[in-house]
């Protein structure tokens, strides 16, 4: 079986772009399609905890337009970037699939749940340390998160973004960066993309339209109807898994508490000592949380 580390990448052309993508994992089951965070692309999933899911789950791993290996406009709203996500699935002829979603990803899972056509049936949703559209009660954190917008992207950044900041967390980083490592051109046959807009090789393009779309889900007027989640929490009708971090330094912990509270079919984890990256923390974990979820 292919793995995060050896997964060939394939190409489709949609109308605004071409989409890179991988498939691999289980043989049968209920295809899980997995949105990953802010500057990432699918070379920058943790190997340990995509691999964790392959055991029991076929994968599908996308590059945003724009993004990774993945050519066209990077989206500017989140709104389109779920739009782009439903026309990609449709080429690959997927119509019944679940949908992970981590950070800003999760935004984007929500969104296709939300705004897609009729033409999927998404059975399972899982929003891991995410947020809704701006509310009343979804709180912007207040923490320096400007580590994330530099020019490169250095593994003491992650260490303050995504991982507490003491011996837990410094030993928790120095794991995840290694295990970053794993998928190397050896490993797979392809180049490995960079984080997005490393090295402002595009000028910081990339990341100036991620951080617009961004914006623009924490500003009211800006998250109304489509461009929204906030309002219509309650038209997530099937069974939605939140998961974060005890102390999330990017999205209030309190947030997932309160998203799950307003869909109708919700469940709630909090991963102990961990952060923004619980996921990559706990990966074996959090993975076998999420494949018990999605037999459900």
């Amino acid at each position: 079986m292919s793995t995060q580390q050896t997964a060939k990448t394939y190409f489709i052309e949609g109308s605004k772009g071409t989409f890179a993508y991988r498939r691999f994992g289980a043989s049968t089951g209920t295809p899980l399609l997995a949105l990953i965070h802010y500057r990432g692309t699918i070379d920058k999933w943790d190997p340990l905890f995509i691999n964790s899911l392959a055991t029991s789950r076929p994968l599908i791993l996308v590059d945003y337009l724009g993004i990774g290996k993945s050519t066209g406009r990077v989206a500017t709203s989140f709104a389109d970037s779920a739009d782009d996500i439903v026309e990609f699935l449709s080429l690959i002829k997927v119509t019944e699939l679940d949908v992970l979603g981590f950070s800003v990803g999760g935004v984007v899972a929500q969104l296709i749940a939300l705004n897609q056509p009729g033409s999927l049936k998404i059975q399972h949703l899982i929003i891991c340390g995410s947020t809704a559209s701006v509310g009343p009660d979804m709180p912007v954190s207040t923490n320096d998160s400007s580590s994330a917008h530099v020019e490169n992207l250095k593994r003491e950044d992650f260490n303050t973004l995504l991982f507490s900041h003491d011996d837990v967390g410094k030993e928790a980083t120095l794991a995840y960066w290694k295990r970053l490592g794993e998928r190397t051109k050896e490993s797979s046959g392809e180049d490995v993309t960079d984080w997005v807009s490393q090295g402002f090789v595009d000028g910081g393009a990339a990341m100036k339209a991620q951080q617009q779309a961004y914006g623009a889900i924490l500003t009211p007027e800006l998250s109304q109807g489509r461009d929204g989640t906030y309002d219509r929490l309650t038209e997530l009708k099937m069974p939605v898994l939140v998961t974060q971090g005890s102390d999330d330094f990017l999205f209030p912990t309190m947030n997932s508490y309160q998203l799950q509270q307003k869909v109708p079919n919700g469940q709630l984890i909090v991963y102990p000592h961990s952060s923004h990256g619980f996921l990559y923390q706990h990966a074996e974990r959090v993975a076998q949380d999420i494949v018990a979820f999605l037999g459900r």
